[in-house]
């Protein structure tokens, strides 16, 4: 369809038909002209959050809407040269590209879906400026972020836009390197995730845990020596702590803490690291608890960490409650302990 012949259009049914296109079909629709950029930029398209990841893959992409784990478009910026077939101009910028999977048959050949390949190369402006771009054509855009820490070096100029801001949830990886105070202060600085955050690397033996357990959604698999009083002064709503260092003290002292009235946003404190199951007298000395009671609640407890819901049996589980009567349960799953918090006693 030619760009005056869709001009025609009134706006209201050019706006309900971009709504209605893949993703990728809106993004090349970008390409033809700057009035239609405008005309985009108008129609106030939905779109599910933004993912860029670096790394050992270097990539945007977009999530089905139903689903939230097939991607539906990818730019895929690769190490192995290849011959240039085009360019795409994304805010005022020329990007090489140099191959497109849009059609049926490339979906069934490629899992990925719709691909872009790019010059790695050109991954920290590219990244910059197809951000930039995407925001213009997309309402209220959210940006999932996914950064190898040995990468920050090359990085930190980049990060430093304000496009940054508009992140939501930050992944930070890498096995090798440890993440020191200053570089947790310049990401949480820069990026500013309003929700979660995951670290997988180790942590500095010096590192502050109070600048993280804010976080409404909190993963944390390499804990290390957390203090009792920072666990004690969690503000998040789902936290997964890893080779942890409490003991069964530890958390019948987090647990005393809650039912006094505490950590009110908590509904999952999950907890990796037990080899075994932990000693009970011990967890819950001096707290009055009772064994599942299918009149007081399910046996199935449901968590939402981002977008995937995770199942808990908590047939085995201790019930107990606050001082203001609010359940909760703790109960032993094969390595990890879980405390959960009944909003909805008996999920569907």
């Amino acid at each position: 369809m030619s760009s005056i012949k869709l001009l025609s259009f009134p706006f209201l049914v050019f706006s309900k038909i971009v709504c209605s296109m893949e993703i990728m079909d809106v993004f090349e629709l970008s390409q033809v002209s700057r009035r239609i950029l405008n005309c985009l930029s108008l129609a106030r398209i939905p779109v599910q959050p933004i993912t860029v990841a670096n790394g050992i893959a270097n990539q945007i992409f977009f999530y089905d809407d139903d689903s939230r784990t097939e991607k539906v478009f990818l730019i895929h910026f690769l190490e192995k040269p290849q011959s240039i077939i085009g360019q795409m101009k994304v805010n005022n910028v020329c990007i090489d590209v140099w191959s497109v999977l849009r059609s049926n048959s490339d979906f069934e050949k490629d899992p990925e879906g719709r691909v872009i390949d790019c010059n790695s190369n050109q991954f920290g402006y590219g990244l910059l400026h197809l951000l930039t771009h995407f925001d213009r054509i997309f309402h209220r855009m959210e940006i999932a972020l996914g950064i190898e820490l040995g990468t920050l070096s090359t990085m930190r100029g980049i990060l430093c836009y304000p496009i940054f801001r508009k992140c939501y949830y930050m992944q930070i990886r890498g096995e090798k390197e440890v993440l020191s105070n200053e570089d947790c202060d310049f990401l949480l600085e820069k990026i500013r995730p309003r929700r979660g955050i995951t670290i997988f690397n180790k942590l500095s033996s010096d590192f502050d845990y109070k600048k993280i357990i804010h976080f409404s959604r909190l993963r944390v698999p390499n804990l290390g020596k957390m203090p009792l009083e920072d666990l004690k002064a969690l503000d998040s709503v789902v936290a997964n702590l890893g080779n942890h260092q409490f003991t069964e003290s530890d958390i019948n002292e987090f647990l005393h803490h809650w039912i006094e009235g505490n950590n009110k946003k908590l509904r999952r404190l999950k907890l990796d690291g037990f080899n075994e199951a932990p000693d009970w007298d011990i967890l819950l000395k001096d707290i009055v608890h009772t064994e599942w009671n299918p009149k007081e609640r399910g046996r199935y407890y449901k968590s939402k960490y981002t977008h995937e819901v995770e199942t808990i049996d908590c047939e085995d589980g201790k019930d107990f409650r606050n001082k203001d009567g609010q359940l909760a349960t703790v109960v032993f799953n094969s390595e990890f302990l879980d405390f959960l918090v009944w909003n909805d006693r008996f999920p569907e």
